[in-house]
């Protein structure tokens, strides 16, 4: 059979997707992950915006008009959310973000059912591998409650994947992959500690990157731990979501704009070269023009490498729904200020860049180059003969497109 898994969100999808693929992939079917015809789609949904949802649902009429007989399986967190948002006609089998290791059984059964979080960490693992960076799940729920997310919601409460399992894995992805990057819904709060996972890591045969953390992770301990380790990526994805105390509280995120200051000033301390990488919420329910530029004035400060801006997104089941939401347009037009701000940071970071030495990892081809990125997470563009999955040390040579030119030394 024909298997086509269709993944909307986060990293963390994409890996649970890759694993199922692989369990199915082993049962014999033939697995792809484009929209394209085949005798079963699994849609694999979001539900971090409103948006995401509707786009999750929307993917129904797509594949139902590539193959009007297809089986469909929805799982993922929008049908955590709500289930009968999916519960139409042609959609076969209905799960949440509980028993994906279990997708076999799903093929010929038409469950429509949300189970509850078990407590503890799930047994799906072994990501099917497709391409040069590989994804390590390593924990998943969270127990912050930011007042405008779901995802404790969709995803339970936290917990770990036991330390041996995941150098285990690790290693074995590094058979396939140069480059590990390390994921889950709060790896910061990775038990027994991120500290001690990463110091496990440090001998694994592959770079390793860390996906989003939280202020409270980022210690002298922490730091230097990373800077022993040989394989370590500088690239810290250090979630920032607003940079004025009063929207923070509201957040009920748990720093103040002094206190994430610090801490990227620590990151720095450690690492000079470090590509620090942000999401702010812009328009938050509330937000004053004031604290909007409050946040602009810390990214500016922060000299982030990049700026992932989302304007926020009142949900249903949350704290924040029954704010006071801002306008339409005064969210359209904080994202275009914040955005042009997080150009013109990148376009710096890149600037101060030039002429310095990096390794690539090589991993596609666009238009006449072969594309990859440096340790610190720069976008660079080499020679199309360049070879793919292949470590390669490079000068950045000037900005091109949404990288750098780079020249093979």
């Amino acid at each position: 059979m024909k298997i086509s898994i269709l993944t909307l969100g986060c990293k963390l999808n994409k890996y649970e997707s890759d694993c199922m693929a692989n369990i199915l992939s082993n049962a014999g079917h033939e697995v792809v992950s484009n929209l394209e015809y085949a005798d079963l789609y699994i849609i694999n949904t979001c539900a971090v915006t409103a948006e995401s949802e509707k786009k999750s649902r929307q993917y129904i009429t797509k594949v139902r008009k590539l193959n009007g007989n297809a089986k469909v399986i929805i799982c993922g967190c929008a049908s955590q959310n709500n289930l009968s948002q999916f519960n139409r006609d042609g959609v076969t089998a209905i799960i949440g973000n509980e028993g994906k290791e279990n997708i076999l059984n799903y093929i010929n059964s038409n469950v429509k059912n949300i189970a509850e979080f078990s407590g503890v960490y799930g047994n799906l693992h072994s990501p099917l591998i497709t391409t040069t960076r590989a994804y390590l799940k390593v924990q998943d729920g969270c127990n912050n409650f930011c007042t405008y997310c779901l995802i404790p919601y969709l995803r339970g409460r936290s917990r770990s994947r036991a330390l041996n399992e995941c150098v285990k894995e690790a290693n074995e992805l590094s058979k396939t992959c140069k480059e590990i990057v390390i994921t889950g819904v709060d790896i910061s709060d990775y038990k027994p500690s991120l500290s001690s996972l990463m110091k496990a890591l440090g001998s694994v045969p592959a770079r390793v990157r860390l996906g989003s953390l939280e202020v409270n992770v980022v210690t002298d301990e922490f730091m230097q731990t990373l800077l022993a380790m040989p394989n370590f990526c500088p690239q810290f994805h250090l979630s920032l979501q607003s940079g004025d105390n009063t929207t923070l509280k509201r957040m009920n995120r748990h720093y103040t704009r002094e206190q994430y200051l610090e801490k990227v000033n620590l990151i720095y301390k450690y690492f000079p070269n470090a590509n620090i990488t942000t999401d702010v919420i812009v328009g938050f329910a509330g937000e004053t023009e004031e604290q909007f530029l409050n946040t602009v004035d810390l990214c500016k400060k922060a000299k982030f490498g990049k700026i992932h801006v989302f304007p926020f997104s009142r949900r249903e089941g949350t704290v924040a729904y029954n704010f006071t939401d801002c306008t339409p347009k005064q969210k359209k037009d904080r994202v275009c200020i914040l955005s042009k701000v997080g150009y013109e940071l990148e376009q710096q970071y890149f600037a101060n860049n030039i002429g310095k030495h990096f390794v690539v990892l090589t991993e596609d081809i666009e238009g006449d180059y072969v594309v990859g990125y440096t340790e610190n997470y720069i976008k660079c563009y080499l020679p199309k003969d360049t070879k793919q999955n292949e470590l390669i040390g490079v000068e950045v040579v000037k900005p091109l497109n949404d990288g750098m030119l780079a020249k093979i030394i």
